[in-house]
C-alpha cells in the first residue's frame, strides 16, 4: 500500500468534525488554501454580484512575485473562480457577463507578475474565457451587442487567448452579429490617422497594430488586391510596411510596384533597419532582368558588410546574373584595400598585440581562404600581417597537415592568450587541447622526445597555473 492510499484511508476513519479540525487547521498555516476556502464559503451562500465580485477579485489579486511553477496556486483560484461563475450562469442576470470581463482583464494583467509559467495558468484562463462564450450564449445576449464588445475585447486582449476561440463566438453571433462585428471594427480603422515616414509614435500603438492586423486580414479574405494595398498604405511609418506591400504585390504578379514599394522603403529608413528590403531588392531586379541594378545593390550590401560571408554571399549573386569573376576580384580588391588602410594607420600608432583579441580587417581574407580551402593562400595572407587570436588555432590545425613545425609554433603563439584568459577556478580546456594538438603532430611524426622538451618548457612556464599543472598530467 503507498502513503497517498494509507492517507486516503486513514481520512476515511474519521468523522466530519475531525476532517474540518485537521482542514482548518491546514488553512491557518497555508495562506492561499485559506483564500480558497473563504471565497468558495462566500460564494456558497449565494450572494449578490457585487459581493461575489469583491470576494473573488480579492482571492485574484496576487500578492508579490513569483517565478518557475509558483502560478500553480494562482491557477487553482481561478478554476475555483471558473466554477464558481459557471454555478451563476443559471441565475439568468446579464450584469454577469460584466463581472467575467472585468475578472478576465484582472487575470491576465496578473499573468505579468509571474516570472515563468507551467502552463497551469494558461488553461485556466482559457477556461475563463469559455465562461464567457457560455455566458453569452445562455443569457442570451443580442447578436450585436456581442459582436461589438467582442471587438472591443480584441483590443484589450495582451496574451492572446481570444482568437483561438474566435470562431466559437463567430457561429454563436451568426451573420447580424458578425456584420455588428465588423462595422465597429471598420469604423475603428478609419478613425486612425494615416501614417507617413518618420511618424513613429503612433505607429507602435498596440490597439492600432490589433485594428490594422484585423482589417486587413479581413480585406485579404475578401480577395479584393487594391483595397488591401491601400489599407496597408495607410501606416507606412515602419520599413516593415513596405516590405509586406513588396512581397504582397510580388505574390500576385505586380512586379514593378513591388519594387516601387521596395526602393522607397529602402530609400526612407535607415538601412540597420531597412536591410530586408535590401535583400528584396536584389532578388525583385533579378526577377526583372534588371542586371545593373542587381549588381548595384549587391555591392552596395558588400561595402557595407565587407567579410567572408558577404563575400560568399556576392559571389552566390554574381553566378546568378553571370558576373561571378569581375565580382570577385573587385571585391578582393576592397578587401585589400581595407587591409592596406587599416595596417597603414595602426603602424603609425604602434603595436598590433592589443587588437589582437579583438578583429582585423586582414580575418576576412584568411577566412574567405580557409572556406574555399585554399591552404596556401589563407597561410600566405595569415603571415603577412595581424590576424585575430580566434583564428590561430584554426589556421593551426590546417596547417599543421602539411606542415607540423610552423603549426606547433603557433600554437605555441596562441597558448600565452588562452591560458592567462582563464580565471581562478578555470579547468584549462582549451589550453589542455592545444598542448595535447601539439602532442599529435610530435607523435605522429616521432617525435616524441622533442614533445617532451616542449611540454617540460611549458610546465615550467606555467607552474604557477596549478589546474593547469593538473590538467596537463593526463599528457
Amino acid at each position: 500500500m503507498d502513503n497517498q492510499q494509507q492517507v486516503i484511508d486513514y481520512l476515511e476513519t474519521l468523522g466530519a468534525p475531525a476532517l474540518r479540525k485537521m482542514l482548518l487547521e491546514a488553512a491557518f498555516n497555508n495562506a492561499e488554501l485559506w483564500k480558497r476556502l473563504l471565497t468558495q464559503a462566500t460564494a456558497a451562500k449565494r450572494p449578490g454580484l457585487g459581493v461575489l465580485e469583491k470576494t473573488l477579485r480579492h482571492s485574484l489579486t496576487p500578492e508579490g512575485s513569483f517565478g518557475w511553477a509558483d502560478d500553480a496556486g494562482y491557477a487553482d483560484r481561478v478554476e475555483d473562480a471558473v466554477r464558481l461563475l459557471d454555478a451563476r450562469i443559471g441565475d439568468g442576470d446579464p450584469a454577469l457577463l460584466e463581472l467575467i470581463e472585468a475578472l478576465i482583464d484582472l487575470v491576465e494583467r496578473s499573468v505579468e507578475q509571474f516570472h515563468e509559467s507551467s502552463g497551469l495558468l494558461d488553461d485556466a484562463i482559457r477556461d475563463l474565457h469559455r465562461t464567457h462564450l457560455d455566458a453569452c450564449a445562455a443569457l442570451h445576449i443580442p447578436s450585436e451587442d456581442v459582436g461589438r464588445a467582442l471587438f472591443r475585447r480584441q483590443l484589450d486582449d495582451r496574451w492572446g487567448y481570444l482568437p483561438e476561440i474566435i470562431d466559437d463566438y463567430f457561429e454563436l453571433i451568426g451573420e447580424a452579429g458578425q456584420s455588428a462585428y465588423w462595422r465597429v471594427a471598420f469604423d475603428a480603422w478609419e478613425a486612425l490617422p494615416d501614417l507617413e515616414v518618420g511618424d513613429r509614435s503612433s505607429s507602435v500603438s498596440s490597439r492600432r497594430h490589433a485594428i490594422e492586423a484585423l482589417v486587413e486580414g479581413k480585406l485579404a479574405q475578401g480577395g479584393d488586391l487594391n483595397a488591401l494595398i491601400l489599407a496597408k498604405a495607410r501606416n507606412l511609418s515602419r520599413s516593415g510596411r513596405h516590405l509586406e506591400l513588396a512581397k504582397l504585390c510580388r505574390e500576385h504578379g505586380r512586379l514593378d510596384d513591388a519594387i516601387r514599394w521596395a526602393e522607397e522603403g529602402f530609400e526612407a529608413f535607415p538601412v540597420n533597419e531597412s536591410y530586408p528590403l535590401e535583400s528584396l531588392l536584389v532578388e525583385l531586379y533579378r526577377e526583372s532582368g534588371d542586371h545593373e541594378k542587381v549588381e548595384k545593390v549587391a555591392w552596395r550590401r558588400f561595402e557595407r558588410l565587407a567579410g567572408c560571408n558577404a563575400f560568399f554571399d556576392l559571389l552566390e549573386i554574381g553566378k546568378l546574373i553571370g558576373r561571378e569573376g569581375s565580382l570577385r576580384e573587385r571585391a578582393f580588391g576592397l578587401l585589400w584595400s581595407r587591409v592596406e588602410k587599416q595596417e597603414s594607420e595602426s603602424s603609425k600608432g604602434g603595436s598590433f598585440r592589443r587588437s589582437a583579441l579583438f578583429g582585423f580587417e586582414r580575418d576576412h581574407l584568411v577566412d574567405i581562404h580557409r572556406e574555399e580551402g585554399d591552404v596556401e593562400a589563407m597561410w600566405a595572407v595569415f603571415c603577412g600581417g595581424p590576424v585575430s587570436v580566434k583564428l590561430w588555432q584554426p589556421v593551426a590545425a590546417i596547417r599543421g597537415k602539411t606542415h607540423p613545425d610552423e603549426a606547433v609554433a603557433l600554437y605555441r603563439r596562441l597558448l600565452p592568450y588562452v591560458v592567462e584568459a582563464e580565471g581562478p577556478g578555470a579547468r584549462y580546456d582549451r589550453a589542455f587541447e592545444i598542448v595535447a594538438a601539439i602532442r599529435q603532430l610530435r607523435v605522429e611524426r616521432g617525435e616524441v622526445e622533442r614533445f617532451e622538451d616542449e611540454l617540460r618548457s611549458i610546465r615550467t612556464e606555467w607552474k604557477r597555473k596549478r589546474n593547469f599543472m593538473r590538467r596537463l598530467e593526463g599528457i
